[in-house]
């Protein structure tokens, strides 16, 4: 073969590989937000619950400012 055959063969295999890679990455995408979709849609109709829990209080909380003195 000659030089031009392989450089027109090397630019189709590139087109390929990049056509290849664009349209995985293009599903990808659309699998990806087809996800968020159903996530968002069964977190409005499942409410988690929640509850909270204090196990314990702090009277006075003191912050310091460095480089500043108390008056």
């Amino acid at each position: 073969m000659t030089r031009t055959v392989h450089a027109i063969a090397f630019a189709l295999a590139t087109f390929t590989t990049l056509g290849t890679v664009a349209g995985a990455n293009g599903l990808a995408s659309k699998q990806y937000a087809a996800g968020q979709r159903a996530a968002q849609a069964y977190e409005l109709t499942h409410l988690a619950p929640q509850r909270v829990e204090v196990v314990g209080q702090r009277a006075v909380q003191r912050v310091v400012i460095v480089g500043h003195r108390n008056a």
